[in-house]
């Protein structure tokens, strides 16, 4: 069996204890296939088997395996790692994916270990011989170098108004990731968020945004500084993770960032696999006091259907509506979407606005909230907090921000 993956992970471990007990115990669990993953007290993957062909990353010291790779036949739908830990001494059936082969089935049993004092989760192969003829090896893609990144420091959060025409007021604030490269260049969201999807590094970059803003809320709060309502993205694919409202709601205590200054955008770009999984975290953030929006709504999964079965406090009109308008078909559609949210008592926020026929088209159906560079670029901390002192002794009005 190949042990260059766990070396890394030993590696790591053996800077910091002189044991060699530990070396001994660690390369004795990789003696044979059957460890397949290591979870370490995060869920996160520190040991995978070569033939899973996750992609590893140095600067993390950790794995990625792809988001779909574990499949929960009788529920049909997405396993995410963690569930693993509720399972522990439980065997469990699941189809395993890897690149290029077909699904196989594979039975796991998630065992609780422990290694020179450091609790771990092994998720051991109980039918190991399946596995003989698919050895994948890890690769070191574009991945690598965007969790490289996170840890330098080259990932930024940046801060869009959200303007309340009908009052002249700032109506809230939504926090995008922007990824610089150490060559200065910027790389796309629409370029990096489906790679961490893919990845499923995505719940994890989500919740560093979350911890980001709400230190810098802690800190406007300092000076001062009190913003109505922080819109931060959440994709679908983070609520795969059974623990998410757990961590988000540990996030606002550790900041003592107060739940109703923070609005939970769920992106669907991507089906939601465990629907009541998610359903069930969804009602959680809400209960605690978060509001809970719909991005891109109208296209892809984000439909009429989620407003039935969620506590929706508010909409947004996918830009791409926004991009065709005044096209009839376009303008009817989101005459629609603004009727019904008035029948929910949802607000709604159009967003993409770039230019004044479509601020005023969209006006004139009704619309009373609006987001876009016609207004404002998505702005540094420190550039939004000039924005802010510029406006806040006095209506904001569409000429001034023009």
């Amino acid at each position: 069996m190949q042990l260059s993956a766990c070396s890394k992970f030993l590696g790591r471990i053996l800077i910091n204890t002189n044991r060699t007990d530990f070396a001994a115990d660690w390369l004795a669990l990789q003696e044979t296939i059957r460890c397949f993953i290591v979870l370490d007290r995060n869920d996160s993957v520190v040991f995978c088997n070569a033939m899973a062909g996750a992609t590893y990353s140095p600067s993390h010291n950790r794995y990625f395996l792809s988001l779909d790779c574990f499949w929960l036949e009788s529920e049909q739908r997405i396993f995410h790692p963690s569930e693993f830990r509720k399972l522990s001494g439980q065997q469990v059936d699941l189809l395993f994916k890897v690149k290029n082969h077909a699904p196989i089935e594979l039975r796991f049993l998630p065992e609780e270990i422990e290694i020179s004092g450091n609790q771990y989760l092994n998720i051991k192969l109980v039918n190991e011989s399946l596995l003989t003829t698919h050895n994948t090896a890890p690769s070191v893609t574009l991945m690598d170098e965007l969790v490289s990144d996170l840890a330098a420091g080259r990932l930024f959060v940046h801060y869009q108004p959200q303007y309340d025409a009908e009052n002249e007021t700032l109506f809230g604030v939504e926090a995008l990731v922007r990824w610089i490269r150490q060559d200065g260049e910027q790389i796309p969201p629409d370029t990096f968020i489906p790679l961490e999807e893919s990845y499923n590094f995505i719940a994890e970059l989500d919740l560093w945004v979350l911890d980001h803003v709400c230190q810098q809320l802690a800190y406007w709060e300092s000076k001062g500084i009190e913003l109505p309502v922080t819109a931060v993205n959440f994709s679908a694919s983070s609520f795969n993770d059974v623990y998410l409202s757990e961590k988000i709601l540990k996030t606002l205590k550790d900041n003592e960032v107060h739940p109703r200054n923070i609005t939970i955008e769920i992106t669907e770009s991507k089906e939601i696999n465990c629907y009541s999984q998610a359903e069930k975290t969804i009602f959680e953030l809400y209960n605690a006091g978060l509001k809970i929006s719909l991005d891109d709504f109208g296209i892809g999964f984000s439909n009429f259907n989620r407003l039935a079965q969620i506590p929706v406090s508010q909409l947004k009109l996918d830009r791409s509506f926004v991009l065709n308008l005044p096209k009839f078909i376009y303008t009817e559609i989101s005459k629609s979407i603004l009727s019904i949210a008035h029948n929910l008592s949802l607000a709604v926020i159009a967003e993409g606005i770039e230019n004044e026929q479509q601020l005023q088209i969209l006006q004139s159906l009704g619309y009373t909230i609006f987001q876009g560079y016609f207004f404002s670029k998505p702005l540094p901390a420190s550039d939004f907090e000039n924005w802010l002192a510029q406006h806040q002794h006095s209506n904001i009005s569409i000429d001034s921000l023009v």
